[in-house]
């Protein structure tokens, strides 16, 4: 079972958010509360709410530049409040989700791996 959730559009495009200023990825937790963040923003109605799964994030967030994607995940507790409630996720914590099997410095070096075949 996945752990996050992400919104893809019709071009490939991830459902962002702008918090403190900082332009974000918006993750959930879950499919339930993603949908309902849909429902109240009719202009989403063209995403498709996915898995945050390895696949995914190698092609839209591994940074291959040495940076990393700021991501945001957004609170499942009070509809209408996911920003607010919300809290900014570490890329080590997904990274952790969907790499289990890897430590830390695997992945530092896969990181480095991708940057050079670039």
């Amino acid at each position: 079972m996945h752990k996050f959730y992400v919104m893809r559009g019709p071009q490939g495009q991830i459902e962002t958010v702008k918090v403190g200023g900082r332009t974000m990825v918006a993750v959930w937790p879950d499919m339930l509360s993603a949908l309902r963040y849909k429902t109240r923003h009719p202009e989403l109605m063209s995403f498709w709410t996915v898995p945050l799964d390895r696949r995914l994030y190698e092609e839209k967030f591994l940074d291959t530049s040495g940076g990393r994607t700021r991501f945001f995940l957004m609170s499942s507790a009070n509809p209408g409040q996911e920003i607010e409630r919300g809290r900014v996720l570490d890329a080590s914590e997904i990274e952790a989700e969907l790499y289990p099997e890897i430590g830390r410095r695997a992945l530092e070096r896969m990181r480095g791996a991708t940057r050079s075949a670039a």
